[in-house]
């Protein structure tokens, strides 16, 4: 038997799929080992702060006698032993993995990934007649042309991250009636606060924060 299990900051934290042939179970970890995403989740919270986190996908098959598990170490050359010494697995393989991270978004019906939020937010019906702007205004993006879409981020940094996606593409493919203009003002801030609350209808107070879930 085979299993492929989910680690978060060098912790097991979720059986992915059990196979019990050795060909799916290998054809199944060269999947997500190549998986492509738009852009990883780096932070998540635990005991209600943001903690930067790394997955791993590891390998596993049902021990038999005299097998030995590969070598596996942690970013600073420390051993992983606990992934290493399993009484009833050996480890056959692990990678780097990435999960997708997702973002609240004013007017959607759910969270979306940050190349959704390129292809049906950002550059969604974009003319000269619909230039549109995009900002960071605390921990959120803003994007205004004939409508107004607010973008929720975990933090600062998260809305950095995000920002530089999305100017990046657009530098990268020459889009056009699309102006980056970076952190509002601190004086101009009042006035994106009653902009978008009287456009989407969200609450000063969380306008105001710079953390959120």
């Amino acid at each position: 038997m085979y299993e492929l299990v989910l680690c978060e900051n060098n912790k097991k934290i979720k059986v992915l799929f059990t196979y019990q042939r050795r060909h799916d179970a290998l054809y199944r970890f060269k999947v997500l080992s190549n998986e492509k995403i738009s852009l990883k989740k780096e932070v998540i919270y635990k005991e209600k702060k943001l903690t930067k986190v790394k997955y791993k996908v590891l390998l596993y098959k049902r021990k038999e006698e005299d097998e030995k598990s590969v070598t596996i170490r942690d970013e600073y050359g420390k051993l992983l032993e606990n992934f290493m010494n399993d009484p009833d697995w050996v480890l056959l393989n692990h990678c780097d993995y990435n999960i997708e991270e997702y973002f609240s978004v004013t007017g959607a019906n759910r969270k979306l990934s940050a190349q959704e939020i390129l292809r049906h937010v950002l550059l969604s019906k974009i003319s000269d007649k619909n230039t549109k702007q995009v900002v960071i205004l605390n921990n959120k993006i803003v994007i205004e042309g004939l409508v107004i879409n607010m973008i929720t981020c975990k933090n600062v940094d998260e809305a950095i991250r995000l920002y530089n996606y999305l100017r990046i593409h657009c530098f990268e493919q020459k889009v056009g009636n699309v102006i980056f203009f970076g952190n509002v003002h601190k004086k101009d801030k009042s006035l994106w606060y009653r902009k978008i609350n009287e456009s989407t209808g969200v609450g000063y107070n969380r306008l105001y924060r710079k953390i959120s879930r």
